[in-house]
């Protein structure tokens, strides 16, 4: 009779234990169910970045990731987004091309450009903070550099040239800084290696013929892309023509401190010698294709042409290109799977992404270059970033 009991208690212990158990898993359903993905993403996968860090550049806020590329002379990609433009597919690309380069064994640099100061609308858009907050996810470093909105764009494309500037606690004088843009997604790995016994590399470099200046010939470089050391890319400007101006008077006087080695990563720094050089060209209004337009390009050809005359052991691997460019005006059957290794990198849509037809074929190149975990994120980071883009700045 007892021993009848014990079974029979034992029979109910565990009904109730199961139905209790399955009560919990139910409640827990019924909350992550009814929780919106966007609160889940937002709280638990993304959590707001952390106050920037303010670094001894008195005019550039770094903020500094939370992984670190480990090897004997580390890599760098380097490219920088206006937060003032109407574009808004510049900025919402940041974390994707970062990944990317991260997924070819690069660090990452961003850096956006425009009027933090004044906390502009710019400043404190929800684009911008999405955009933050998934790059401090990935681990890269994002960059505030102060100019003022006028000068975001063009500060956009030159300040990548002044990567040999850039903190000690970012980047060691033997580390390489790859130039790039925000659209710009490498695909081949090959292409971006570093030759043994070669100071760097410059990508598709028979790409742009010749040009005269100073009564000099020099071979035009792309921006995508220069890779060289930071020491290098420092020394270029420490030996400039540019600077010579500087300090003999040739060009407006201003802070020394400015041309020296020490020299922050700065507004003040890169318009003294970009100034020096293009003088009014530099502070008139820039449209796509225009002189100004160019002028990051031309400027870094100068330097790097100069350099090399006057350093006949520097090794510089000037490479042709290689593969093919997976470019948005390609028939849309390119955009799919079978295709996507056939090419070594891709030139994205801009603000056309945010429809979401073109968003489609997008969609599969993510899962070729990611897993399904982050190709997954990046869906929804852009489903989130999508909500966002009624709420615009008007600083521009």
């Amino acid at each position: 009779m007892v021993l009848s009991m014990n079974i029979k208690y034992r029979r109910a212990y565990k009904l109730v234990y199961y139905l209790g158990s399955s009560t919990i898993v139910l409640i827990l359903f019924l909350v992550l169910y009814k929780t919106p993905r966007a609160t889940i993403w937002l709280e638990i996968t993304f959590p707001p970045p952390a106050p920037s860090t303010v670094t001894s550049l008195p005019t550039t806020r770094a903020q500094t990731p939370s992984k670190k590329v480990s090897s004997p002379h580390r890599r760098f990609a380097i490219f920088s987004s206006s937060i003032h433009s109407q574009l808004r597919s510049y900025i919402f690309y940041t974390p994707i091309t970062a990944a990317a380069w991260q997924r070819l064994g690069y660090g990452v640099i961003v850096v956006f450009t425009g009027d933090f100061t004044n906390r502009s609308n710019a400043s404190l858009s929800p684009q911008l903070a999405l955009s933050r907050a998934f790059l401090q996810r990935l681990g890269a470093y994002t960059l505030d550099f102060q100019c003022d909105s006028s000068y975001s764009t063009k500060m956009s494309q030159i300040v990548r040239i002044f990567g040999g500037f850039l903190s000690d606690t970012i980047v060691n004088d033997t580390d390489y800084i790859l130039t790039t843009d925000s659209d710009i997604i490498p695909i081949e790995p090959s292409n971006y290696e570093i030759a043994d016994h070669t100071d760097g590399f410059i990508y598709n470099a028979l790409c742009c013929g010749s040009f005269q200046r100073h009564n000099r010939t020099y071979d035009m470089y792309p921006m995508s892309h220069i890779c060289l050391r930071k020491r290098m890319w420092r020394d270029m400007f420490m030996e400039s023509d540019q600077r010579k101006a500087l300090l003999n008077g040739s060009c407006p006087s201003l802070n020394t401190t400015l041309l020296s080695a020490q020299a922050p990563f700065s507004f003040e720094t890169a318009s003294a010698y970009t100034r020096c050089e293009f003088g009014s060209l530099y502070d008139s209004s820039m449209n796509k294709g225009d002189a100004a337009w160019y002028m990051d390009q031309v400027y870094s050809s100068m330097l790097i042409n100069d350099y090399c005359r006057n350093h006949s052991t520097v090794n510089i691997d000037k490479r042709q290109k290689k593969s093919k460019r997976l470019d948005p005006g390609l028939p849309s059957m390119m955009w799919n799977m079978p295709f996507f290794s056939t090419f070594g990198d891709a030139h994205l849509i801009h603000d056309e992404i945010f429809d979401s037809y073109r968003f489609a074929p997008f969609r599969k190149f993510l899962k070729f270059l990611f897993n399904s975990s982050l190709a997954g994120e990046f869906e929804f980071y852009y489903k989130k970033f999508l909500s966002t883009l009624n709420d615009l700045p008007q600083d521009n």
